[in-house]
């Protein structure tokens, strides 16, 4: 067994705001075996709960930081770092921390990861993006708190299936465009009954919607880089990846 290293983690090209570090783990590292082959992060997918509880405690080392990991449930909770235990145990799907070393976490297999940052350096957040959260408006929340006084933001959009890899049927596409016409952009017809849903690409037009003035990322594909990162479409059981953003200590 062995444990990946710093090299073998993503971050951004550029900075979201100053005092703002993003990490985005992958497979990299032979420590859980088949079929979470590689560094699973997941505590809800099958593994040994001790081993995931140590590569959690290796990213913590690696990084320099506390990571507020969560039991994510497909809503739109929210959870402030500084009050949260932090030990996955508080149900939620995203998370805000305005406390250096506080690490907002949010640990996905194709659902979209968003992180948020204020471009003053005061605040960041993770949120965990899928179809469910997504249509339920937890990207909306997220920067009416993280932006409560009209603060500028920067968000970045993590590892997640694209619109080639992801099929829907019918009550999918029904739940987004019965209650807001214009997503029908973002699904496109695949046989009677189906549609390849962009669900990156509505994540990004929603964060625009709501005000972000700086939008990236959304260009790695969780199963056509499958050997990369963990895709639930592409292998079941399979493990979970962590997106984390964290203000430095100053």
């Amino acid at each position: 067994m062995s444990l990946p290293g710093l090299d073998d983690w993503l971050a951004p090209s550029r900075p979201l705001a100053p005092g703002v570090s993003v990490c985005v783990t992958t497979r990299a590292g032979a420590f859980s075996p088949a079929p979470w082959d590689g560094f699973n992060l997941g505590l809800n997918c099958g593994d040994e709960p001790g081993r995931v509880t140590r590569a959690r405690e290796h990213v913590a080392e690696v990084l320099g930081i506390r990571p507020v990991w969560l039991a994510q449930v497909h809503g739109t909770d929210i959870l402030d770092a500084a009050a949260a235990r932090g030990d996955g145990s508080e149900q939620a799907d995203g998370c805000i921390s305005r406390r250096p070393g506080d690490a907002a976490v949010v640990l996905t297999a194709d659902c979209v990861p968003v992180v948020l940052a204020r471009q003053d350096g005061t605040a960041v957040g993770a949120f965990h993006a899928g179809w469910r959260g997504l249509q339920a408006g937890i990207l909306e929340r997220a920067c009416a708190l993280m932006a409560a006084d009209g603060e500028s933001l920067a968000a970045w959009v993590g590892p997640a299936i694209c619109a080639h890899c992801y099929q829907v049927d019918a009550p999918v596409r029904d739940a987004f465009v019965g209650a807001q016409p214009s997503d029908a952009a973002f699904f496109h017809e695949d046989g009677p009954g189906h549609w390849r849903f962009d669900l990156p690409g509505l994540s990004r037009q929603r964060l625009i919607q709501a005000g972000v003035g700086q939008v990236s990322g959304g260009d790695w594909c969780t199963v056509c880089h499958n050997h990369r990162f963990y895709s639930h479409r592409q292998a079941q059981p399979t493990g979970r990846f962590a997106t984390l953003i964290w203000l430095n200590t100053r």
